[in-house]
C-alpha cells in the first residue's frame, strides 16, 4: 500500500468514526463511542503496518518529542496556576476546591504517566517495536 492511499484511508476512518461518535453522544449512548475509538485505532494500526513507503523519519519522531514536551510543560503550568486561582476562590464558592484539587491531582497523573513513559522509551528504541 502506499503512503498515498493509507491518508485516503486514514481520512476515510477518521470521518466515519467522528460520525458514529458524535451521533452516539447525541443519542447519550456513551458505550459506542468508547468501542469505536478502540476499533478505529486498531483498523489503523493494522493499516499503517501495510505500508511500504516511509511515513516517518528521526527528524519526524524528535520534532514530535520536542512538542510533546512542550506541550506536557504549557499544560502543566497553566493547570497549576488555574488551580492556585480556583483555590484561593474556594471561600466564595466549596466547589472551587474540588474542582482546583482535580485539576492538581490531573496534572500530577499527567506527569508521572510522562515520567513513566519517558524512563520506558528511554531504555528501548522506540522504532524497534518492542
Amino acid at each position: 500500500m502506499t503512503l498515498k492511499t493509507y491518508k485516503k484511508i486514514r481520512l476515510g476512518v477518521v470521518v466515519i468514526t467522528a460520525l458514529i461518535f458524535s451521533q452516539s453522544l447525541v443519542l447519550r449512548n456513551f458505550f459506542i463511542p468508547i468501542m469505536v475509538l478502540g476499533l478505529s485505532s486498531l483498523l489503523l494500526l493494522y493499516f499503517r503496518k501495510k505500508v511500504t513507503g516511509v511515513i516517518a523519519d528521526e527528524r519526524d519522531y524528535q520534532v514530535g518529542g520536542r512538542a510533546a514536551l512542550l506541550a506536557i510543560q504549557a499544560t502543566s503550568w497553566i493547570g497549576v496556576i488555574v488551580m492556585f486561582v480556583l483555590y484561593s476562590l474556594g471561600a466564595a464558592n466549596p466547589l472551587y476546591q474540588a474542582i482546583a484539587m482535580t485539576l492538581a491531582f490531573s496534572v500530577c497523573a499527567l506527569m508521572l504517566i510522562y515520567s513513566a513513559l519517558f524512563k520506558y522509551y528511554s531504555k528501548h528504541n522506540f522504532k524497534d517495536g518492542k
